[in-house]
């Protein structure tokens, strides 16, 4: 009896581990609201998360092909810095710090868009190194979350910093797709 809990308990983790894979399916979101309730049932981090990337006055162009095969990374930047003092930071394409806002407090968040398939590297802050806590499939060309059907086109990577309060952020993410490469970014927090 012991060993057929076991077992059933072990399926249960195994097929609970799966449910994200499974919601996406050769690009395509099949099941958003599983997918996106069990990342907001993790943490602040997550349930923080920016809905969409801000108006593209404020980045560079980029076209998305919503039918096209999976493509590598086409853009990789810093998009947002989140803390309890500073607030919401919108970062735009060319900045290389916050300029004159004092960020930290009792959390601090960094996210990054990217736009085509590829893996975070860690990040890191004041030689602090962090796996990205956040990654979140993303449809369309304002990367918002996705619906069942649409093409994932980017993701949102965030990290939590908590317990910093200024220095160099850096992160990068590896193409998986051509055209492959290396991509990076790098900002100042105040």
């Amino acid at each position: 009896m012991k060993n057929m809990r076991n077992a059933v308990l072990g399926l249960a983790i195994v097929m609970s581990g799966s449910a994200l894979a499974g919601d996406i399916e050769n690009g395509i979101m099949k099941n958003a609201e599983n997918y996106y309730g069990i990342e907001f049932s993790n943490s602040d981090l997550v349930k923080q998360a920016p809905e969409f990337r801000e108006t593209t006055k404020q980045y560079p162009r980029f076209d998305v092909q919503p039918m096209a095969p999976a493509t590598g990374i086409s853009y990789f930047e810093f998009g947002l810095v989140r803390s309890q003092q500073g607030g919401d930071q919108t970062i735009l394409a060319g900045d290389f710090s916050t300029g004159s806002t004092n960020h930290g407090g009792s959390y601090l968040f960094v996210y990054a868009w990217q736009v085509g398939y590829g893996n975070p590297n860690n990040a890191t802050m004041n030689g602090l190194s962090k796996s990205a806590a956040l990654r979140e499939a993303r449809c369309g060309s304002n990367l918002h979350r996705c619906q069942a059907g649409e093409t994932v086109t980017g993701w949102l990577y965030g990290w939590d910093f908590t317990g910093q309060s200024a220095g160099q952020v850096k992160a990068s993410a590896n193409s998986v797709a051509s055209p492959f490469g290396y991509w990076s970014d790098s900002l100042y927090i105040n």
